[in-house]
C-alpha cells in the first residue's frame, strides 16, 4: 500500500512542478507587456490571454501538491481543541465525501473539454482568440490528479494513522 501511495505521490509532485515551471513564461509574458506597452507604446494582443490562461493552469495544477505538502488552509481554531484521534476521522470522512465529487468532476470536465474541442471552440478573450480545450484539459489534470491525493489522503489515514511528517 505505501509503494501505492509513494508512486501516485510521484505524479502529483510531477504536476506540481510543472504548475511551478509555468511561472517563468507567465513572468516573460507579464515583463514584455509592461515593456512594450510602457516603454515601446505598443501594446501586444495576446499577452491579457496568456496571462490569465498560465495564471489559472498555475493556480489549478498547484492544488494537489499543495494538498500532498499540507498547506491547503484550514481552520484550526477549532481542529486544535480536538483529540487527534477525532481529527483522524474528520479528515478520514471529509477525503471520502470530496472523493467521489472530484471523480464526477473530472470526468464532467473531460466531456467539457471534448465538446469544446470538437466544435473548435475559441476563447473569444482578446485578438489572439486561443482555442478553449487546452486550457480546459488542465483543468481535467488537475481536478483528477487532485482526486488522486485525496485518495493517497485517505489511504495514508489507515495506513499511517498518527503520522504527520512533512513531505519531502
Amino acid at each position: 500500500m505505501n509503494r501505492l501511495i509513494d508512486l501516485a505521490e510521484r505524479w502529483v509532485v510531477g504536476v506540481g512542478v510543472l504548475a511551478a515551471f509555468l511561472l517563468v513564461p507567465l513572468v516573460l509574458a507579464t515583463t514584455w507587456e509592461v515593456v512594450s506597452r510602457y516603454a515601446l507604446a505598443a501594446p501586444t494582443i495576446w499577452a491579457y490571454e496568456i496571462g490569465y490562461t498560465l495564471t489559472g493552469a498555475h493556480f489549478m495544477l498547484a492544488l494537489a501538491y499543495t494538498l500532498r505538502q499540507g498547506e491547503h488552509i484550514r481552520i484550526d481554531v477549532m481542529s486544535t481543541l480536538l483529540p487527534p484521534r477525532v481529527r483522524l476521522v474528520i479528515d478520514r470522512v471529509v477525503y471520502a465525501l470530496v472523493l467521489p465529487i472530484l471523480i464526477w468532476l473530472a470526468i464532467t470536465l473531460w466531456n467539457y473539454m471534448a465538446e469544446g474541442y470538437a466544435r473548435g471552440e475559441t476563447s473569444g478573450q482578446s485578438a489572439l482568440n486561443l482555442p478553449v480545450w487546452p486550457f480546459r484539459a488542465v483543468f481535467v489534470l488537475a481536478i483528477a490528479t487532485l482526486a488522486l491525493q485525496v485518495f493517497c489522503e485517505l489511504l495514508k489515514s489507515f495506513v499511517r494513522p498518527g503520522v504527520k511528517t512533512q513531505p519531502t
